[in-house]
């Protein structure tokens, strides 16, 4: 018998709140497990504003951890969220910025955004023994072996967090005030084309709840 990942709202949480939070929140939470960054640390965020990525920053801020994200334009969001630095990929190369920053490497990247090309790139600014979390399955684990560096590809369905245990810890955090929800809309069924226009055109931060 197979237990349902569901998990009872905390008191002080909405429906939309909680709608929005479960697959973002615990692939977050999962790959700040797997990199296991610790405080003073540095962790990249590639594309820290949106559900995962803002969760990751305010979950990892929490812990002490020294967050530097790579945004497009949501720089002041990203400050918001706890990053201490931040890069816009659409004024500066980021890899570029963060090499000339972090000359020794950091210890750890959760990249939301590349793709199996671009995120070799990531090797270049990460320290020897570092660890690198793609939500895109698009890390080649034995490459980045090579060159010393621990890399997860990680996806919702063999995600352990995917729980009654893991959704109860998000919603905690939720509750307790340690991550904000991350709703970028609430619409009606008839905005859901201009909606998925939006996210086609990178022109989402956050979530979208559909009320029916």
């Amino acid at each position: 018998m197979t237990t349902e990942p569901l998990a009872r709202i905390p008191a002080g949480v909405t429906d939309e709140q909680a709608a929005a939070l479960p697959i973002a929140g615990i692939t977050a939470l999962r790959s700040l497990e797997l990199l296991g960054v610790t405080e003073g640390q540095r962790l990249v965020v590639m594309g820290a504003t949106g559900g995962v990525g803002g969760y990751t920053v305010q979950m990892a801020w929490a812990r002490g951890v020294h967050v530097i994200a790579t945004v497009r334009g949501d720089v002041d969001e990203a400050r918001r969220l706890g990053a201490e630095e931040v890069y816009d990929a659409e004024a500066v190369d980021v890899f570029d910025a963060l090499r000339t920053s972090h000359p020794d490497g950091v210890e750890a990247v959760l990249d939301l955004v590349n793709g199996s090309g671009l995120i070799r790139r990531d090797a270049g600014i990460l320290k020897s023994g570092g660890g690198l979390v793609s939500t895109r399955y698009a890390a080649e684990e034995g490459w980045f072996a090579e060159r010393q560096i621990t890399a997860f590809n990680i996806a919702t369905l063999t995600n352990p967090l995917s729980s009654p245990r893991g959704l109860t810890k998000v919603a905690r955090m939720l509750a307790e005030g340690t991550i904000t929800a991350r709703i970028h809309s609430i619409i009606q069924p008839d905005q859901i084309g201009e909606m998925l226009e939006k996210l086609r055109t990178g022109g989402l931060h956050g979530k979208v709840v559909i009320r029916f």
